[in-house]
């Protein structure tokens, strides 16, 4: 008889780089039971950017934008310490606007 295979371990918000931090922006929104377009409105972020955010076409957003959508979906403690973690740990394209080439 063969052994069971172990739980998997818990994943941290870093774990799964650009497709986690997407994914708990999703899920966020989705728990409010908001539309993109609310919350751009309610987060003052563009639905186009949330779009792109949620489909991992943008991977590194900037620091005032996560917190504005954080603010969007009511985020506080622990939720919103584990959501703007997941941002840093995204990797990928930056956004806009963000990259330079060569030396400044």
């Amino acid at each position: 008889m063969a052994d069971a295979a172990p739980a998997p371990e818990p994943m941290s918000p870093a774990d799964e780089g650009p497709a986690r931090f997407g994914s708990l922006l999703r899920s966020h929104r989705h728990s409010l039971g908001t539309t993109q377009r609310l919350l751009a409105a309610r987060s003052t972020v563009s639905v186009r950017a949330i779009r792109d955010l949620e489909n991992g076409r943008v991977c590194r957003p900037r620091r005032d934008t996560v917190r504005l959508i954080a603010a969007g979906l009511g985020l506080s403690g622990q939720a919103r310490a584990d959501f703007e973690r997941a941002a840093r740990s995204a990797t990928g394209t930056p956004a806009p606007g963000t990259h330079r080439e060569g030396p400044v």
